[in-house]
């Protein structure tokens, strides 16, 4: 499988990331993930700036960086910062789903995309596309048995937002897009069934 270091990185990273929410509390989180994008972005920033950093970073943490990066920020800081937004203007399910099917679902593309993606749709797969919503739609079920409610049906909405922003080739990160499109379908379906 192909970087393989980037998927585990962006699985971990978005359960990760998550977590802090849980053991930090709302306020504290906000403020870390703002922190943590800063942090990034200066360290990404620098890196593009100094050859000798660019290089020492390829060299060292090939596995998580995508080759057409290495003259372009690189998907953490809107990964990060898809996270914090997303709990930061949505109810805490609805975030939580929808930054769960970007860590377990965009993951999922990419694996079965690579390997096996045949039918293409534009630059993706109709075999990735569908990996995100299996993944994506798993994760809806592990979070409604840990507790996080959202009524099924709005689950399986996000779901298929999420996938479907997943497949368009945008100008923005999809790290970014995914969990803000994707909750804000969610919270608006929430409110109207009130």
């Amino acid at each position: 499988m192909k970087h393989i270091g980037r998927k585990v990185y962006h699985l971990i990273g978005g359960v990760g990331l998550l977590s802090v929410y849980y053991v930090l509390g709302r306020e504290r989180a906000l403020v870390f993930y703002a922190a943590l994008f800063v942090f990034v972005l200066i360290l990404d920033g620098a890196r593009l700036m100094i050859p000798a950093m660019n290089r020492f970073m390829f060299t060292r943490f090939r596995s998580f960086i995508r080759p057409n990066e290495e003259h372009k920020l690189t998907g953490t800081a809107p990964y990060v910062l898809g996270i914090g937004f997303s709990l930061y203007a949505y109810a805490q399910p609805v975030a939580t789903a929808a930054i769960c099917f970007l860590a377990f679902g965009d993951v999922a593309a990419t694996a079965i995309g690579e390997r096996f993606g045949k039918t293409k749709i534009g630059d993706k797969s109709l075999e990735g596309t569908s990996a995100f919503i299996v993944a994506a739609a798993l994760s809806g079920i592990l979070l409604s048995l840990m507790g996080v409610h959202l009524p099924a049906w709005v689950m399986v909405i996000g779901v298929l937002v999420a996938a479907g922003v997943e497949l368009l080739t945008l100008p923005v990160n999809d790290n970014l897009v995914i969990p803000l499109v994707s909750g804000g379908i969610m919270e608006l379906a929430v409110r109207i069934a009130g």
